[in-house]
């Protein structure tokens, strides 16, 4: 919530606008992302409102997140500009001044207004948020192109011709020096010339995201948490001990297909939220709604239904109520590339001298 100071601060920032468009504004602390418009409207002078949405930071905005904001607020303005007695909802502090038949239009698009800047406030949220690490290498694993180059790369050290060659011919369609580009960028890989012409392409670090038991499942085996019911535990770690005793028998190919379903997991911002909340624990069902926005209510059953058909998480019935846990928690790591930690000198054994004996005389 905004103090009276810095609202009106913010305000005559909007007086001293005079063209339509996005513009930043720091004061203080605060750094201020402004989209500034005008809408029709029948009860104003020329038949103009002027409108500004302002998104405030407590700290700079980088040009990332300020084009984040840029493009939400020019998509919540569109829909104000879409309705064409939106304009009604801004004459709320003036109501008993109209009619009965007025007044009740002025609340209805009143309480709209409300929804959707709530909802802008959500979907800046859920977009501006720092995403962590397990995040960013999923963003670009789960890219066909890049997951197999890295796979084929793991194997051994190869020639950047040989590369180009077997790019070229597994995606005919995509560009190869712009992937060598973003693999060097993100230290993935490292060209090495060898002789005047001969280039070879070296993996530097090994992605991986495999499953593994939640941390929450194994609380409650360490210890019962007074919140869950023993009984409701009976239920959950079976299931959990069952799928794990057959996701260690999948087969290589199997495990690689998997791989890549967790990567786009992991970067889907959406199924990725699900999943965050649920390494903490179980969650009733109808509590779920209220992790996410009302835009993103629609996107939520996707993401469950997704989660579910590849065995993250699963729902179970417990004395009338329906639970949503996490079955397999995922785990993103990366490490030497196998193919030189087995070029690497086994350890030898310490070499403990021989006391000698003085020679006799």
């Amino acid at each position: 919530m905004l103090d009276e100071q810095l609202s009106i601060r913010i305000a005559n920032i909007m007086d001293q606008t005079v063209s339509e468009g996005f513009f930043t504004h720091s004061f203080e602390k605060n750094n201020s992302n402004n989209y500034y418009f005008e809408i029709s409207s029948d009860w104003a002078r020329g038949n103009r409102d002027m409108l500004m949405v302002s998104i405030i930071f407590d700290e700079q905005t980088t040009p990332e997140i300020e084009q984040i904001v840029h493009k939400l607020c020019l998509e919540f303005s569109e829909k104000l500009l879409k309705s064409e007695e939106i304009f009604a909802a801004f004459y709320i502090s003036d109501i008993n001044n109209f009619e009965e038949e007025d007044k009740e239009v002025i609340y209805k698009y009143n309480a709209l207004v409300k929804l959707w800047v709530q909802e802008l406030y959500w979907n800046v949220l859920e977009d501006t948020r720092e995403k962590s690490e397990e995040e960013k290498i999923a963003t670009l694993l789960n890219k066909k192109y890049i997951f197999l180059t890295l796979k084929k790369l793991s194997k051994g050290p190869t020639t950047l011709e040989g590369l180009r060659e077997w790019y070229n011919d597994t995606f005919p369609k995509l560009d190869f020096k712009e992937l060598i580009d973003t693999l060097v960028r993100k230290q993935f890989i490292f060209i090495n010339q060898i002789g005047i012409v001969e280039k070879y392409v070296l993996l530097l670090k090994e992605v991986n995201a495999e499953r593994i038991p939640p941390d929450s499942v194994i609380e409650y085996i360490d210890e019962t948490p007074e919140l869950i019911e023993p009984e409701l535990i009976e239920l959950l770690l079976p299931k959990v001990q069952e799928y794990f005793s057959t996701y260690e028998n999948k087969s290589k190919e199997e495990l690689e297909e998997d791989t890549f379903t967790l990567f786009q997991i992991v970067s889907d911002p959406k199924k990725y939220n699900v999943l965050s909340e649920l390494r903490h624990g179980l969650i009733a069902s109808d509590k779920l709604p209220k992790l996410v926005s009302k835009t993103t209510l629609d996107h939520l059953n996707s993401s469950l239904n997704f989660l579910k058909k590849h065995d993250i998480i699963e729902e179970l019935k417990f004395k009338n109520e329906s639970y949503i846990f996490l079955k397999a928690n995922i785990q993103i790591t990366t490490a030497f590339p196998e193919y030189l930690r087995k070029s690497l000198p086994k350890e030898s054994k310490p070499v403990i001298a021989k006391k000698q004996k003085p020679i006799g005389k």
